[in-house]
């Protein structure tokens, strides 16, 4: 009866190991993250100080290590330094960040040496992955992704799941119907006085008109598949709304052809100084 007691003992003691080193391996696999913003304060006409716009987000390896793994690689080479906040008219209630970028006076696409980052294997639910569980809604951070066109409307088959790059999508409500379409790669704390004050700056400015201006981005030429890290063969196009041409011969996806290439209206923070009202100046992984 005791060497049954003692072999009980020890096999209780070394599944609660084995759980305590799964909670460790998590807590390991959880990277931290410092998004320092170049930020302004229209109520008092200044840009805020690195210290009160920085947002800090823990990205879930274990739930998305794929994901993550072309985040961080991301970070490292610079591609989210100067890249501005943004949002598609079309898509309310969520931030962007990533692809596009303004220099110079103008609005660019945000390349690595003169080509599109990567696709990214989509590691969410509706992909047949585990992937992240985590939901889309305040507080969350995403990888968008982009569609096929076909006649039925847009398609989730699986000739569209590598289809994520590298644009962060943050909302700042919930959006459920996102879930299990698009990989959440991980979280800030909502309610951190730094973070909420960040975020609500951020939307703050395109709750105003006068804070923000329209912009076409569109594309031209001919769809090339063989093409995917360089627009598809497509020239990148970003003017005002107001002095696009309507008689302007626009790419329009049809087909294995990639929606995100469409033409579409997006909002632009002001620049003050020559600066961008909302972009990321640097990002660290702590």
């Amino acid at each position: 009866m005791k060497k049954l007691f003692r072999t009980a003992i020890n096999v209780i003691a070394v599944m609660l190991m084995a759980v305590c080193a799964l909670g460790l391996t998590a807590c390991e696999d959880t990277r931290t993250i410092e998004i320092t913003l170049r930020l302004y304060n229209n109520a008092d006409s200044t840009f805020y100080s690195d210290s009160e716009s920085t947002l800090t987000v823990e990205l879930c390896r274990y739930l998305a290590p794929k994901t993550v793994d072309a985040v961080i690689e991301h970070i490292r080479n610079g591609y989210y330094d100067n890249a501005v906040f943004y949002q598609d008219k079309s898509e309310s209630s969520v931030l962007f960040v990533g692809d596009l970028k303004f220099e110079g006076g103008e609005l660019k696409q945000n390349l690595i040496n003169g080509k599109l980052p990567s696709e990214i294997y989509g590691e969410f639910e509706s992909n047949g992955t585990i992937g992240s569980n985590l939901s889309n809604q305040k507080g969350s951070v995403a990888i968008w992704r982009s569609y096929y066109e076909q006649d039925s409307g847009l398609a989730t088959s699986s000739n569209a799941r590598n289809s994520g790059r590298a644009t962060l999508t943050m909302p700042t409500a919930s959006k459920s119907a996102y879930d299990g379409y698009i990989c959440v790669v991980g979280k800030y704390d909502a309610d951190d006085e730094t973070n909420k004050s960040v975020v609500s700056a951020i939307s703050a400015i395109f709750s105003t008109t006068s804070y923000f201006s329209e912009y076409i981005i569109y594309y031209t030429g001919e769809y090339d598949a063989a093409k995917p890290d360089e627009n598809y063969g497509l020239t990148f196009h970003a003017v005002k709304a107001d002095d696009f041409d309507d008689e302007t011969e626009v790419f329009e996806a049809e087909g294995k052809q990639l929606v995100c290439f469409n033409k579409k209206t997006v909002w632009i923070p002001n620049a003050v100084d020559g600066e961008c009202t909302a972009m990321i100046k640097s990002v660290k992984v702590k």
